[in-house]
């Protein structure tokens, strides 16, 4: 019974992988579609080389250069897109990477759009809401969240390190995250909604 029920699992999260990236690969060509509408031009890194670390889509802006010292190159963004139909959102570390500010600051290249996806069963359709973070807002949120979580709210407690980080859909939107266990909050950095905040994707 137990190798029956394992075979099955198996055969469960094998049958979630194609649907799983199915739903990266719209998040991805839905945020493309929406740079290019702002003016910006975009490409796919994963286009060449399948999961490209680090990065997701290279974006563009011909009127805008990259720094007085190279007037002649344009503006170029290194974006990463996470996409998630539940509340909370993967942010492509484990709990002990997102514990360490110099890891994040070596491995996040630039800046993250967060894909939420609403599911509507009854009109059997899905909406999109998409969350910018600048590349220095995904790090501090990415540290001060999940140094709290490990550090503060579970501290007496021996968590799996490896278990993948993530955020709430609500720390995009701005609010505090209240623990009822120990009534504080974390300290949220992202102070207003980020929400539709394409400009971000040329700050640092």
């Amino acid at each position: 019974m137990e190798t029956k029920s394992k075979e099955k699992n198996n055969d469960e999260r094998s049958e979630k992988q194609p649907e799983k990236a199915r739903l990266g690969s719209i998040g991805e060509n839905l945020v493309i579609a929406k740079l290019m509408e702002l003016g910006w031009d975009a490409f796919n890194a994963n286009c060449s080389i399948k999961n490209y670390k680090s990065i997701d889509i290279i974006c563009l802006n011909i009127d805008a250069i990259e720094s007085p010292e190279k007037d002649w190159k344009p503006a170029t963004s290194l974006i990463q897109v996470k996409t998630s139909v539940g509340n909370n959102i993967p942010v492509g570390f484990s709990l002990k990477e997102a514990c360490d500010k110099d890891y994040l600051w070596k491995m996040v290249k630039g800046p993250y759009v967060f894909v939420y996806v609403c599911k509507d069963k009854k009109m059997n359709k899905n909406t999109y809401r998409y969350f910018i973070l600048s590349r220095s807002m995904v790090i501090e949120l990415i540290y001060i969240a999940h140094n709290y979580y490990v550090n503060v709210f579970h501290k007496n407690e021996k968590l799996v390190m490896s278990a993948p980080a993530g955020f709430n859909v609500s720390w995009l939107e701005g609010k505090p995250e209240f623990s009822p266990k120990n009534k504080t909050h974390f300290g949220n950095p992202i102070t207003k909604s980020c929400e539709n905040e394409w400009k971000n994707i040329w700050e640092e």
